[in-house]
């Protein structure tokens, strides 16, 4: 599961890899935080069994706007993931971990 998430998070992170190159440590850091909220309400809401459509509509009401493009990949990511991993592992905590780790080359 970790390596599964550490590949996915880095080809996610590698598609926005002009943004992350302007960033700043401290910036990167508060961007992984935001896009770790996203992921918690994911998480919570695909344990919920709640669609994937009606959980990206849910997370984009109460996601500020800067951020609704990550909402349809992190939400995506998350509903490919089998319930169980979900259970078993704090992706929340992986992703944000990993997410402020990664360095663009």
């Amino acid at each position: 599961m970790k390596h599964l998430l550490t590949t996915t998070v880095a080809f996610m992170l590698m598609t926005a890899a002009t943004t992350a190159q302007a960033e700043t440590a401290q910036e990167r850091k508060a961007r992984c935080e935001a896009q770790g909220e996203i992921v918690t309400k994911a998480v919570a809401l695909r344990l919920k069994r709640t669609n994937e459509t009606k959980a990206k509509e849910a997370i984009r009401a109460s996601t500020e706007e800067a951020l609704q493009g990550a909402i349809p990949l992190l939400v995506g990511y998350i509903y490919t993931l089998p319930r169980k991993d979900l259970k078993a592992n704090d992706v929340p905590a992986v992703f944000i971990e990993q997410c402020a780790a990664f360095e663009p080359e």
